[in-house]
């Protein structure tokens, strides 16, 4: 199984609707493609002073599952969307 963390830092002017949207969005792209055994996602906490602002854990059953969501169509769209919100994201992919 392979598992990516993204975490993300969002422009200074998002809003916290922008950010529950973002989410909705989040939770629409979980049925994408049958290869996702995981997705979570959600807002830090911001119990910390050097953190992130969002993070999303997703396990994928193999590589070529991880592959067909980045590619998936509705995948590019919604990234496309969010893109603009998003000052930094920091991906990470292992084997779990």
């Amino acid at each position: 199984m392979l598992r990516q963390i993204t975490l993300i830092k969002f422009k200074q002017d998002v809003t916290a609707e922008e950010i529950r949207d973002l989410g909705e969005g989040f939770k629409k792209l979980d049925d994408v493609v049958p290869g996702i055994n995981r997705f979570e996602f959600g807002p830090d906490l911001k119990l910390e002073t050097s953190t992130l602002d969002y993070a999303l854990v997703i396990d994928f059953a193999s590589v070529d599952d991880w592959k067909a969501y980045r590619e998936h169509a509705d995948h590019i769209a919604f990234a496309k969307t969010a893109l603009p919100l998003i000052e930094q994201v920091q991906r990470v992919q292992y084997v779990v």
